[in-house]
């Protein structure tokens, strides 16, 4: 049991494992064509998931007035949509994205790479730790909503002796799910669905999150340099030894900006999907009607709330490590004995440190306030639809 711990909390297993199960490669050999190793897998998962998305917008459009079913099929389509357009950015970025893996983990991996790596490996399997536990949510958000329907199905067939089926999805299907035939050959094909939305949210995500933890890491090896470098710092040196280190840090930044770059239109798929997605699943709360799945729902409800977690705390993990790194390159320094010709060569550096890091998302700026903008919208839509569902749909 300690071996299959120890190997699920092993760098990037999470994401490797997650991506396997779509067909993909998140570290590709050398040689390799790219991150599709398997297309005919990934192209039935991506069939299938677009297929019950038809069947969703199908279903909203014939029940249109009806707030509460079209929330809930809102929701569904929604986390369904995130999910095809989290994968196609993934497979358009994926060279950038396998280079940005490369780079943040390289200073802790090769050789003579002491400095910061207890560090990293300690925020690196903590990370793990948490990744491995979102991989169980949306895990139980997926079987819960396959097998609560079934078991509901199974029972009513065996106390009355009459197929009924049971749905948590609402869809409207181009076939007859009441034969049992068919039933079966929607639930397996529900698999594929299922399996896609589970793998796509864990991997994407929390690939989000290790980059954010080994740039933090990276920000963190720097003040450890920057501290062994002035205990043993040569004044005679006209750069006083720190040539390299602000170097390191010139490399931080670029490695930053590619970073930003490389998840900005996942972040901004998340960003406007998330304000949505919280408004559905405080609806099926607030206003619960027949065949509600509870099981899924409180699954789904952990999934969309870390979601928003990993992507807003992780982007401001890497603002405070490098507004933290500012304040040491200030405080390590005994300005008050250097030079006028070092200060002067000091002083760029200590500015470029101090401006702020931010990573975006196109019109957003990820961090907390934004997170307190997404409660907000959520909570002004949810009240929206309930005053429309007390208007027209209790009298």
């Amino acid at each position: 049991m300690s071996k299959l711990v120890e190997m699920c909390l092993g760098n990037l297993w999470t994401q490797r494992f997650t991506f396997a199960r779509m067909g993909l490669d998140l570290q590709p050999k050398e040689g390799t064509k790219g991150v599709l190793r398997s297309p005919l897998l990934f192209g039935i998962m991506v069939l299938s998931t677009s297929f019950e998305l038809c069947t969703v917008c199908a279903f909203m459009g014939e029940h249109r007035n009806q707030i509460v079913l079209c929330s809930e099929a809102l929701m569904h389509g929604l986390q369904m949509v995130s999910s095809l357009l989290k994968m196609a950015i993934f497979l358009a970025k994926s060279r950038d994205l396998v280079e940005l893996v490369g780079l943040v983990q390289a200073p802790f991996m090769g050789p003579g790479c002491g400095v910061g790596v207890a560090e990293w490996r300690v925020q690196n399997r903590r990370g793990q730790l948490m990744a491995s536990i979102y991989f169980l949510m949306c895990a139980g958000t997926s079987v819960s909503f396959w097998i609560m329907p079934l078991a509901l199905t199974m029972l009513r067939y065996h106390r009355a002796g009459e197929f009924v089926p049971v749905s948590s999805f609402r869809v409207s299907l181009p076939y007859d799910v009441s034969q049992p035939h068919i039933y079966a050959l929607d639930c397996c094909l529900m698999i594929f669905v299922l399996t896609f939305f589970c793998c796509s949210t864990t991997a994407v995500d929390t690939l989000y999150g290790w980059c954010a933890l080994g740039l933090s890491s990276r920000y963190r090896r720097l003040g450890q340099q920057l501290r062994i470098i002035q205990a043993n710092s040569d004044p005679t040196r006209s750069d006083l030894g720190l040539g390299e280190l602000f170097s390191e840090h010139a490399r931080l930044l670029r490695l930053v900006e590619h970073f930003d770059a490389s998840f900005r239109e996942i972040a901004f798929v998340e960003v406007l999907v998330i304000c949505v997605l919280y408004c559905s699943v405080i609806c099926q709360y607030i206003m619960p009607h027949t065949n509600q799945n509870f099981a899924f729902l409180g699954f789904f409800s952990m999934v969309v709330t870390t979601q928003l977690c990993i992507y807003l705390f992780g982007a401001e993990q890497v603002r405070l490590e490098a507004e933290g790194y500012a304040g040491q390159l200030y405080e390590v320094m005994p300005w008050q004995r250097l030079s006028p010709q070092h200060r002067r060569l000091l002083i760029l550096p200590l500015q470029r440190a101090q401006k702020e890091t931010n990573l975006g998302a196109y019109f957003f700026q990820l961090g907390r306030p934004l997170l307190v903008w997404i409660f907000r919208t959520a909570g002004s839509f949810t009240t929206l639809l309930n005053a429309l569902y007390a208007k027209y749909e209790t009298n």
